[in-house]
């Protein structure tokens, strides 16, 4: 078995929410975070450029 296979992709908020956070420990939870940061990215950019 590969490292992160046992871990879930979503995990619960450690503050005491409700919520759920991607998990940086499994691998496809990794992939989810970089993914957002770069869309969040270029949709900054793109609505920055349409004036």
């Amino acid at each position: 078995m590969r490292d992160g296979d046992d871990e879930p992709v979503f995990r619960k908020c450690r503050f005491g929410t409700n919520r759920y956070e991607y998990n940086p420990a499994n691998p496809v939870g990794r992939v989810l975070i970089v993914v957002t940061v770069i869309g969040v990215i270029v949709g900054l950019v793109v609505m920055g450029s349409s004036h």
